[in-house]
């Protein structure tokens, strides 16, 4: 009877697992997720893979940085696929109202005027929640 009901109740838990996480994508628009941004020890690059909407971090006044965010998706067969004919587009605010956003073959470049925290978000907001892969260089 005891190993029935644990079968039972794992089963209602994967469903319930389900139906959280396809309520999660339906909403995602809703929904940010913020990764914070830690460059390595004398790393020029930072790379982060996995889901993020908002990536902040801290810079210098008269950084150049250079940014690009491509997405996966998943195939009918369940395989995921690395979207790079489309990359997502970014844009990256800051201190004093500064912003800037990726042209049009999805690399951001920018100097930043002023040291402080700046905040890289990825969209159209249709994508958050999906796997992604964002890389922002400064020098």
């Amino acid at each position: 009877m005891a190993i029935v009901n644990r079968a039972l109740l794992s089963g209602v838990a994967i469903v319930c697992c389900c139906f959280v996480f396809s309520g999660a994508r339906a909403s995602s628009c809703l929904r940010e997720i913020v990764v914070p941004i830690r460059f390595e020890q004398g790393a020029v690059c930072w790379r982060h893979i996995g889901v993020g909407t908002t990536y902040k971090g801290n810079f210098g006044a008269h950084q150049h940085i250079t940014a690009a965010a491509i997405g996966e998706s998943e195939n009918s067969d369940g395989t995921r696929t690395w979207i790079t004919t489309g990359p997502w587009q970014l844009s990256v605010t800051g201190p004093s109202g500064f912003s800037a956003n990726t042209n049009d073959d999805g690399q951001l470049d920018a100097v930043l005027p002023l040291n402080g925290e700046y905040s890289f978000v990825t969209y159209p907001c249709a994508i958050w929640g999906n796997q992604g892969m964002i890389e922002i260089c400064a020098q």
